[in-house]
């Protein structure tokens, strides 16, 4: 039996797991490999690193952090989560694991333009997903927002504190929930197809629409959305948000006693300093909880 199951082994996973361990619980986690931060390129805005870190670097140091601790890991996505007498059941590479308690820290899913190349781009740099990460290094070059919706428009608009070139590109997809008169100077709007994509030698993109317009190099954002990672939660009855994201308290609890969440899966900011403080405030909420041990 153990204290608890963390399912995620990204950065919020990771935390929780470094500090239910020093906080002498019995913790495993269980990661499928997939976590969001092992596609960022280089990250200049997570602190103490004023060169920046890869997000494969850093979660390779959280890592070998838990292994030093000595937290059980298995590679693996759980296949399904139930509610059990003392706690929770997690089935995962044909293993039950049996918990008090569980943190789910299994993130979210960005979605990319139907590009083959779109995964690697986004590890390399060339297509971006996170304005609030590294809006700060576009330095007033030209900028293209790929989406159809208004909160691509609102993306748009966010970027204009770092350029004053900013192009919202639906790419022949019509407008959802906002109209074209809605899109106002100083951004602009390009509602045609895409023909081609490639990246550039400066690590950007050269995108040619249908109407023979060739926009390079330009920083390109994808504005598509995500898909929060949080059906095993739900299965057990935890309350999603609309956008299926998992709502908490500040302690990081769901509606469901002893099951917490963590990290991009949360309502709330998608940043790496967010999902640690989560994984550290849901650490520590366990522990209490469990040495507690009386319902919520």
């Amino acid at each position: 039996m153990y204290d608890c199951v963390i399912l995620g082994g990204g950065p919020a996973g990771l935390v929780a797991g470094i500090y239910l361990a020093r906080l002498n619980r019995r913790v495993i986690i269980t990661d499928g490999g997939q976590s969001r931060a092992s596609l960022i390129p280089r990250s200049f805005n997570h602190p103490a690193f004023p060169d920046g870190i890869p997000g494969r670097d850093l979660l390779t140091r959280m890592g070998a952090q838990v292994q030093k601790l000595g937290v059980d890991y298995i590679a693996g996505c759980a296949d399904r989560v139930e509610q059990a007498s003392a706690g929770f059941q997690c089935m995962v590479a044909e293993r039950t694991l049996d918990s008090r308690a569980m943190i789910c820290a299994t993130g979210l899913v960005d979605i990319l333009p139907p590009w083959r190349d779109a995964t690697e781009l986004v590890r390399k740099g060339n297509l971006r997903i996170c304005p609030i990460c590294d809006g700060y290094e576009i330095n007033g070059a030209a900028v293209v927002v790929i989406g159809h919706t208004r909160r691509a428009l609102k993306e748009a608009k966010f970027l204009l504190s770092f350029t004053d070139d900013v192009t919202l590109a639906t790419l022949g997809v019509e407008l959802q929930g906002v109209s074209a008169a809605d899109v106002r100077e100083p951004v602009r709007l390009a509602t045609s197809p895409l023909l081609s994509h490639g990246p550039t030698a400066d690590g950007r993109l050269m995108l040619e629409l249908a109407e023979g317009r060739r926009l390079e190099p330009v920083a390109v954002y994808s504005a598509l959305g995500c898909r929060p990672r949080s059906n095993l939660a739900a299965s057990v009855g935890v309350r999603l948000d609309q956008e299926g994201r998992i709502p908490t308290d500040a302690h990081q609890r769901t509606n469901v006693e002893r099951f917490y969440a963590a990290g991009d899966v949360v309502t709330g900011l998608n940043q790496l300093g967010v999902a640690m403080a989560h994984g550290e405030i849901a650490a520590v909420a366990v522990h209490n909880d469990l040495l507690a041990g009386v319902a919520l």
